[in-house]
């Protein structure tokens, strides 16, 4: 998989090598760039179609910004087929003869531009052309290098990007048996990447949509979809904290408001410095008491997320009253945006039926993300991921 994308007009060719070294240098060693030998487009293959399924597989884009790939429609064409995919952007400017203001508005008024080749901190770097032994040079700002890589860091959803072990449970297994993975196991989720770049592209895609915003994920049982969720998508988008601010996860038991594994639960963690009691009223206040609470952590515009983890125990016998009252929340929180909220719903294919036609969610639209079977080739990488970290 290309953890990164790397954009460029085909006359900024020793810009993009050297940034693209400077990336691998800093531990991103899976770079798109379509020049290279290796890894980039081969001859005989269709441009635009290898160039479409590299920006479809990448965790983010960085676009090198100069007056040549602003005079290319094929780079415009490329930044708006990303930017259609919900995928992070990078935009950086890779020419000193550019500035802020010659940048289109839909670049300069979105994003924070890095200037890689302004100020007077430059360091050097000695790059080799392919297909050839010439050797060139460019130099970048190490200041607007170092913003670049702040941005990259929080964006990065490979497993190596997690501290491991967790400072705070040195001792912890790498291997957890029959367990699901958490929050704190980030670190040693292997052969997910596929479906947690999906997940994270629909989030973003999502949030910029209208409400309501529910999102299913859907598998058979034991399909991993507990660890997926915890340890896999939850943890990548509470990095992105100017767009997603999580809850820790809900599991409904026999008790999907007041237990500790429920709403409840979850509103504890996620206000420390608000008593139990307090939290347990507005809880049963119903949505006009969770959504207040809500608003204070939608800080800065971020999206909420609020997700239900074996969403199936949702119908048991035992517990239906506070389960019945959980989706009325659910229900009412979505419909508006004050603040906007996205419900993340993790459950069996074959209870799937009793979601879709909840009568507390009749009439919401519910997107579906399917987590299919691991492909073979990935086990490996769940075995041996672990033993590296």
């Amino acid at each position: 998989m290309s953890r990164i994308f790397l954009s460029h007009s085909s006359k900024d060719n020793v810009a993009a090598i050297g940034l693209s070294d400077w990336l691998r240098a800093e531990g991103w060693d899976d770079v798109f760039l379509d020049l290279d030998p290796q890894r980039g487009i081969a001859g005989g293959e269709r441009w635009e179609r290898a160039l479409h399924a590299a920006v479809l597989r990448c965790e983010a884009v960085i676009f090198l910004i100069t007056p040549a790939w602003l005079a290319s429609d094929w780079c415009l064409r490329e930044f708006r087929l990303a930017r259609g995919m919900n995928k992070p952007l990078f935009p950086v400017i890779a020419d000193p003869a550019l500035a802020i203001a010659d940048l289109p508005a839909e670049i300069a008024g979105t994003w924070q531009v890095p200037d890689l080749t302004g100020g007077r901190d430059l360091h050097p770097f000695r790059v080799s052309l392919p297909d050839s032994h010439d050797k060139a040079h460019i130099a970048f700002s190490r200041v607007e290098l170092a913003r670049l890589k702040q941005g990259l860091d929080k964006a990065g959803l490979d497993p190596r990007f997690f501290a491991w072990p967790p400072p705070h449970d040195p001792d912890r297994a790498p291997y957890r048996g029959l367990r699901p993975l958490e929050k704190d196991d980030a670190g040693i989720l292997f052969g997910r990447e596929a479906p947690i770049v999906e997940a994270t592209d629909r989030l973003r895609g999502m949030a910029r949509g209208a409400a309501p915003r529910l999102l299913v994920i859907l598998g058979a049982s034991g399909a991993g979809k507990s660890s997926f969720l915890r340890a896999g998508l939850l943890p990548r988008i509470a990095r992105d904290d100017r767009h997603f601010a999580p809850l820790p996860p809900i599991r409904p038991e026999r008790a999907a408001l007041t237990g500790d594994n429920g709403l409840l639960g979850a509103l504890v963690a996620a206000f420390p410095t608000r008593t139990r009691a307090e939290l347990r009223t507005a809880v049963q206040a119903g949505a006009a008491g969770v959504r207040p609470l809500l608003a204070d952590l939608a800080t800065d515009g971020a999206v909420v997320v609020l997700a239900i983890d074996q969403a199936e125990e949702l119908f048991l016998a035992d517990g239906a009253q506070e389960s019945a009252a959980l989706l009325e929340i659910v229900r009412d929180i979505t419909a508006t945006d004050d603040p906007a909220v996205i419900v993340l719903f993790a459950i069996r294919s074959d209870s799937y039926d009793r979601l879709e036609h909840a009568a507390a969610l009749e009439g919401l639209p519910q997107s579906t993300l399917p987590l299919l079977p691991m492909p073979r080739g990935a086990y490996k990488d769940v075995i041996e991921g672990p033993a590296r970290r």
